[in-house]
């Protein structure tokens, strides 16, 4: 066993099946040793796309098992960074093995360039991973090994990098299965250690609950990734009792129909959600960050009335908000803390007026968003309930950047177990919605998934339609919401300058033909100009290959919304999410 077969025998030990690649000199004997070994290869047309595969299998295997990409030394290395970080960002469990150039051409001289196709790619990478490291096995012994592949699916997830130059690669390895066998063990049990009990942590939030009046549980994307089941989950919020909100990356943790789901607080939110965390007197984060972008960029301000308790394994993300009044942080790894919470969940009771308070905002809130969307025309509102309501889409991966995917996330409802995976949350790069879900269809072992991409962000990543063509065996719908350019983009230009530029025909872009785009792909193609149309198409007898284009109409409403206004001296500020209300 050489050293690239030997890696790739420590990631396939650890349960990934299948990897992704564009293949490349530098790389050659882990491109062999990939052909050559069980896993499943998808060879993508682009190393942007290899990644972001890579991140959408781990995804769809619920942050448990890691992805795999393999790329080549330097420009191979260097295009996968987009997707790298945003899988970073969004603590995925991920492997990247790189070729670098041979040892004797690795730039020890300060100059720009040295070895063919060399770049640095420990520096690009350190900032956006777990772990970069180059593995010479003379230099990085087995327990160093170890603790180094650990990274990926330990404590808060994520990627780790692994360079291995050319002329490492086809070295033997001496005693390579009882040397797997050690490494693997040892990867397991720091995995296995890091999931403490969370008791010390139980107590102080047992002992607020005891006295609050109403209090409010918010399950965030971190208890998915920490590895509690949406059962434990779901457990917790019923035996507990009390009104749980969720975050965008997490609401499809629980059916939007179950009695105890409140949505999503935040700055497009539901106004009912909204109403309940800033009239809660204790909030407990279990899994969720306090990020900007959830707290509508006012952390502090994120359940304003409440002691707040944040459990959170990350201390830089304690550390960012040190400081703040009336809340407590609990360094732990969430899953223990779940788990002792639910063991207790028993001991825990809430006020019915609290718990009836809440439903009667939530039903009022309902009935307004009935009365604003429910014409029945070809717009976000509708074609998420469309969704919802589909077989076929139970598994989404939808773009993470884009005006109309903004609208996917404020109303789908999740059902029976549906997952909403989106592609990149965090860092919402455009593109990464195709290459997204072709891993995602990987991950799901014949299962369909549908992408829901914009007509702009598909095209950064258009080359991927090939890969779906190469790969029949992939059940992957893809869905283009059509507006007519970048619709995000136009309104934040409008706004901003009273003109848009670069964002749509009228200002340098062009119409794309998708019925042509999908005929290269081999898929068959359905234009939808009515909402009755897009109805049919997603029906439960609908083939699990197609493309889908919806010509939305969109006036870029989606409800109530934090507006950012300027105060005397010039400085943005944003409204307050709890006074975010219907107007007519």
């Amino acid at each position: 066993m050489n050293v690239a077969e030997f890696l790739l025998a420590i990631v396939q030990r650890l349960g990934t099946d299948t990897g992704f690649s564009l293949t490349g000199g530098m790389a050659m004997h882990f491109n062999r040793a990939a052909a050559e070994s069980p896993l499943h290869m998808i060879y993508c047309n682009h190393e942007q796309a290899v990644a972001a595969a890579a991140d959408g299998y781990a995804k769809a295997r619920e942050f448990q098992t890691a992805g795999l990409a393999i790329v080549t030394s330097g420009p191979g290395v260097t295009n996968t960074i987009t997707s790298v970080a945003s899988a970073y960002y969004d603590s995925v469990p991920m492997f990247i093995l790189a070729g670098q150039v041979k040892t004797a051409d690795i730039n020890a001289f300060g100059v720009r360039s040295r070895g063919a196709q060399e770049t640095p790619h420990l520096e690009l990478m350190r900032p956006v991973t777990k772990l970069a490291f180059r593995y010479i096995p003379s230099e990085v012994d087995d327990d160093a090994l170890a603790a180094n592949m650990a990274q990926a699916l330990a404590g808060r997830k994520g990627p780790v990098f692994v360079e291995v130059p050319l002329d490492v690669q086809p070295r033997q390895m001496d005693d390579a299965d009882a040397r797997l066998d050690r490494i693997v063990a040892r990867i397991h049990e720091i995995i296995r250690d890091d999931r403490s009990t969370g008791e010390a942590a139980v107590g102080s939030i047992m002992q607020a609950l005891a006295t609050a009046k109403r209090p409010v549980l918010v399950v965030g994307n971190g208890l998915r990734i920490a590895g509690v089941s949406r059962a434990d989950i779901r457990a917790l919020v019923e035996q507990t009792g009390i009104p749980a909100l969720f975050t965008w990356a997490s609401f499809d943790l629980m059916d939007f129909d179950h009695p105890s789901n409140f949505g999503s607080a935040g700055g497009l939110a539901p106004t009912h959600s909204n109403r309940i965390l800033q009239n809660a007197d204790v909030v407990v984060f279990l899994g969720a960050r306090l990020d900007l972008l959830t707290t509508a960029f006012n952390p502090q301000n994120y359940g304003r009335a409440a002691h707040r308790f944040v459990v959170e394994c990350d201390q830089p993300e304690i550390d960012k908000n040190q400081g703040q009044a009336n809340t407590t942080f609990l360094r732990e790894n969430v899953a223990g803390v779940a788990d002792a919470l639910l063991a207790r969940a028993g001991d825990v009771v809430v006020d019915p007026s609290w718990i009836g308070r809440c439903r009667q905002w939530r039903a009022e809130d309902r009935a307004e968003e009935a009365g604003a969307f429910g014409e029945r025309r070809l717009n976000t509102f509708q074609v998420s309930r469309v969704l919802s309501a589909s077989k076929q889409a139970r598994y989404l991966v939808p773009t993470a950047s884009g005006y109309a995917t903004e609208g996917l996330a404020r109303f789908y409802q999740p059902r029976e177990g549906a997952t909403f995976a989106w592609a990149g949350h965090t860092l919402g790069s455009m593109g990464l919605g195709l290459p997204t879900a072709i891993g995602a269809a990987a991950g799901r072992h014949g299962e369909p998934v549908v992408c829901v991409e914009g007509d702009g962000g598909v095209l950064l990543n258009v080359q991927e339609l090939f890969t779906v063509r190469a790969n029949p065996d992939l059940p992957l719908t893809v869905v283009v919401l059509n507006n007519g350019g970048y619709q995000s983009i136009m309104q934040s230009q409008k706004r901003a300058f009273g003109k848009e530029f670069g964002a749509s025909e009228a200002s340098g872009l062009t119409t794309v033909n998708f019925e042509l785009l999908a005929e290269l792909a081999g898929l068959p193609f359905i234009r939808c100009d009515t909402l009755d149309a897009f109805e049919a198409v997603m029906s439960d007898a609908a083939p699990a290959r197609r493309f889908i284009e919806l010509m939305v109409v969109e006036d870029g409403y989606r409800g109530p919304s934090v507006q950012t206004k300027f105060d005397a001296d010039g400085k943005p500020y944003s409204t307050d999410i709890g006074d975010v209300a219907w107007s007519r």
